[in-house]
């Protein structure tokens, strides 16, 4: 095969650990596209979405709690390498006529600003605010928009001071965990700043990672259909997207690990009670994650007297599981991989993914996590419920040697492409299976219904001024 046109970039890939195939199989989905997922049905309450009675929570609680006495290591994994600007977006000119007027009446209620910034904004003319506010927010020098999404302050204390993010997920994970670990992924330009605020919040067992070189994308330029570059003559390289953190999560040191978003906290008032549905998604972790293991210590055990047992229960995870697990290597083969526990809020009009019964690359049909982007025309407005990105996976391998090798239950044929504008050019650009869609496609996977309560985004920098933020 001639590499030719990649002669100049060995460099290039060599840092990132590519081979010539790396880069051919990239230019490949680029000039390919992604295709749409194949949703065959939303999941519901009745049919894939699993709604806990009070016997089922109490039993979850109790699973957590006895893993807890077991010493099982739990760990928070929070994606916070986004960058803020997104969320101040509205920001710039021209702005929206309900994005001026929430200013005119409380740009100076906004936590992130200084006592004399709210004095200033407060003693403005109405109309003068949103102007004023907006020069703030996005200058480029000193200006929230150039900042990461979790260095801005979101929540005002009862004693003035601001927390964002960071410091929020600190306190919320050590009132329900103690000293249990936490991971952040960061940009690497922050990496120090944010080690420093995570450091002041006094949790002992904190750890931060940048996105692996080795997860950047190349582009294709719509006008040439040649890869992207710059000037120079180098490939332009971009961040792979949240499926790049595959290799962060891979590497984290736990037994359980709890995924939630940077920018998905609350305020101390609404803490208790989102613990108390979270432990529920751990235990419901716990329980299935010992189900698992005993399932494949009766098969060890047993061998095909016990494949009814386990074929009903594969059910739950593989409509077609009695095609597929047919006899005890197959049984053990559907059986042992990881396992996800995502809680799902009902969709009041959140944009994102939502649950879908997914036929898979290896003919499982299994819940999946499907973006709004990815949806075949017919699935489209169908979905009952949304992923807040509430997720606990169990990733210690089922005979406790270690931790299963995550890439191994990927799809790598999920991955993502879009159309961007670079240097005011059009760009197809691609990103890796989203870390919550394909790059888990072939884990064991349950939805649980959760209290919409439990989800608190913040999209843009006006949900600051909601009121339940103000609590």
């Amino acid at each position: 095969m001639n590499y030719g046109a990649y002669e100049n970039d060995t460099d290039a890939l060599k840092a990132r650990g590519w081979t010539y195939d790396s880069i051919r199989e990239q230019e490949a989905q680029l000039r390919s596209g992604c295709q749409p997922v194949a949703a065959i049905a939303a999941c519901k309450t009745d049919h894939g979405i699993f709604v806990l009675d009070s016997e089922a929570r109490s039993l979850a609680q109790e699973a957590h709690r006895q893993s807890l006495d077991r010493g099982a290591r739990w760990v928070r994994f929070v994606p916070g390498s986004g960058a803020a600007s997104r969320m101040f977006a509205g920001m710039r000119e021209p702005r929206d006529s309900d994005v001026d007027s929430a200013l005119q009446k409380s740009a100076q209620d906004f936590p992130f600003w200084s006592q004399e910034q709210k004095r200033q904004l407060a003693s403005l003319p109405a109309s003068q605010r949103p102007t004023q506010a907006a020069h703030w927010m996005l200058d480029a020098r000193v200006g929230w928009s150039r900042l990461p999404k979790g260095l801005i302050p979101f929540h005002q204390q009862s004693d003035g001071v601001s927390f964002n993010s960071f410091q929020e997920h600190a306190k919320e994970w050590s009132s329900l965990m103690g000293d249990s670990a936490m991971h952040f992924t960061v940009p690497g330009d922050f990496q120090e700043a944010i080690a420093a605020v995570l450091a002041a919040t006094g949790h002992p067992n904190v750890e931060t990672s940048i996105q692996h070189q080795a997860t950047d994308t190349v582009a294709l330029s719509l006008d040439t259909n040649e890869l992207v570059r710059h000037a120079s003559g180098g490939l332009l390289f971009r961040p792979g997207g949240h499926g790049a953190l595959l290799q962060n999560l891979d590497a984290v040191q736990g037994d359980f690990v709890c995924i939630r978003n940077i920018d998905n906290v609350v305020q101390d008032s609404r803490m208790a009670n989102r613990n108390a549905e979270q432990e529920i998604l751990m235990g419901e972790c716990v329980r299935l994650t010992e189900e698992r293991n005993r399932l494949i210590f009766a098969l060890q055990t047993n061998g095909a007297d016990a494949l009814e047992e386990v074929v009903q229960w594969l059910i739950n995870f593989d409509e077609k599981a009695h095609d597929h697990a047919t006899d005890v290597n197959s049984c053990l083969h559907a059986l042992d991989r990881p396992i996800r526990v995502a809680g799902m809020v009902k969709n009041t009009g959140e944009p994102g993914g939502g649950p879908f019964w997914v036929k898979q690359s290896n003919g499982w049909i299994s819940p999946g996590i499907v973006e709004s982007s990815e949806l075949p025309e017919d699935m489209k407005g169908k979905g009952t419920h949304f992923n807040p990105v509430d997720i606990i996976c169990s990733v210690k391998r089922a005979d406790g040697e270690g931790a299963y090798a995550l890439n191994d239950f990927a799809d790598r044929d999920m991955f993502f492409t879009a159309r961007k504008m670079w240097q005011g050019k059009s760009i197809r650009i691609l990103e890796r299976p989203g870390l919550w869609n394909g790059a888990m496609a072939h884990w064991l996977t349950r939805f649980v219904e959760v209290p919409n309560s439990t989800f608190a985004p913040v999209k843009t920098v006006l949900d600051l001024l909601k009121p339940e933020r103000q609590a």
